[in-house]
Order: C-alpha cells, then sequence, then structure tokens
C-alpha cells in the first residue's frame, strides 16, 4: 500500500472525510501500520484509549468482557475503530482482537490534534458533526428515558 492509496482510504471515513486532503496526508504519514495476526489483540477492556484504528484489511471483533464471541460484532477494511479515543483519553469498553491476518493503522490522538490545530476550519468541522452526533444520542436516550417511564409507571386510580 502506498501513502496515496492510504489517504484516499481515510478520506472515506468519518472524522477524516471532514479533513482537507493535506490534512489527511498528515495523518496518514505520521501515523504507524500495524500488522495482527489471526487471535492477536489490538486492545483490551479497561485500557486506556490514545489512539484510533483504521482497518486497511482483515477481520476484528470487538467484544464485551465476558461476552459469547458468537456476538462480537465484526468490523473490516475502511471501518475506524475507538474514535473517541482520538478526542479524549477513555477506557476501552470492549476487547478488539484479529479474526485473522489484519493490517490497521494506528492513530494517535496528539497527531490527531495537532493536526486539528494546523487546520482551525477543519477542527471547527470535525466539532460541529460531533455537537450534532452527540445532540442525537442525547435525543435518543432522551426519548428511550420517556417511553420507559411511560410503561413503567403504574395507572393512577381515579378518585
Amino acid at each position: 500500500m502506498t501513502l496515496e492509496s492510504d489517504v484516499v482510504r481515510l478520506a472515506r471515513t468519518r472524522p477524516f472525510s471532514l479533513l482537507p486532503r493535506e490534512a489527511v496526508q498528515l495523518i496518514a504519514f505520521a501515523s504507524e501500520k500495524r500488522r495482527l495476526s489471526a487471535s492477536e489483540a489490538l486492545f483490551h477492556p479497561g485500557e486506556t484509549g490514545d489512539s484510533g484504528f483504521f482497518v486497511h484489511s482483515g477481520t476484528i471483533a470487538l467484544m464485551e468482557l465476558g461476552a459469547d464471541p458468537a456476538s462480537a460484532r465484526r468490523v473490516g477494511a475502511g471501518a475506524l475503530i475507538g474514535e473517541i479515543a482520538l478526542y479524549a483519553a477513555v477506557a476501552r469498553r470492549v476487547e478488539a482482537r484479529a479474526v485473522e491476518d489484519a493490517l490497521v493503522t494506528e492513530i494517535k490522538r496528539e497527531i490527531f490534534r495537532r493536526v486539528l490545530t494546523e487546520f482551525p476550519e477543519a477542527a471547527d468541522k470535525v466539532r460541529a458533526a460531533l455537537a450534532i452526533r452527540t445532540r442525537q444520542l442525547v435525543d435518543s436516550l432522551d426519548a428511550a428515558r420517556t417511553r420507559s417511564f411511560a410503561v413503567a409507571r403504574p395507572a393512577r386510580p381515579t378518585p
């Protein structure tokens, strides 16, 4: 894979799709590729995430601790794993393990932030997109809470 093909593939994936080509080039150049063998762990639950991982090839299983392996969510080429770690230090909630040999690019938060400081207009776009996604999440949680309380409330007796 060439740097150019990496840039093209990254540029198709959120949040990199919001960045100018030059910013994506910097990220691709400054990030490290990792080869994973089948069944090799990428990360474990509870670890502090300081990077996201872009999957170039292979399949990665994402599984909660103690869950049935059959319930693992599988992602492949073009997926970004751990996007939130690009923005903030968070504890990994799942285990990520290669199902087959895989190639990923590890994108460190420090690199992503540095690129955003060099491209403030792009940083504004990323921030706005995150705000929209956060608002949608809060709205869906609020709707679920409302539905839950509507079902759980016993009918009041009439006097």
